[in-house]
């Protein structure tokens, strides 16, 4: 990569991770002649597609082209705590056994 293809893709980089709609930290951008090339992970498709036009926008002279990938994480799911009168007391548990002296 020459010294201003290396320039162009910093500030690319650097637009990903500072953009409200993005704030990308992983994508890693390659800018050979007229073309970039992202690359990384993303949670969902869609902030695949934010993460190109945020690139297009800053660049937009050079062609796209986005090998993002996308790794779904699975849905969070809350923890659903008993409530209090839910609660089922523990049986006691006897003192330990003392020997009689």
């Amino acid at each position: 990569m020459m010294r201003q293809e290396t320039y162009v893709a910093g500030q690319l980089e650097r637009a990903l991770r500072t953009d409200p709609r993005t704030h990308e930290l992983g994508i890693r951008v390659e800018v050979s002649d007229d073309d970039m090339v992202l690359h990384g992970q993303v949670a969902s498709a869609d902030r695949r597609r934010l993460v190109a036009q945020v690139a297009e926008e800053q660049a937009p002279l050079l062609t796209v082209r986005n090998e993002v990938s996308v790794t779904e994480l699975p849905p969070e799911v809350p923890e659903v705590l008993p409530l209090p009168d839910e609660i089922v007391p523990s049986r006691e548990v006897p003192p330990p056994h003392q020997a009689s002296s």
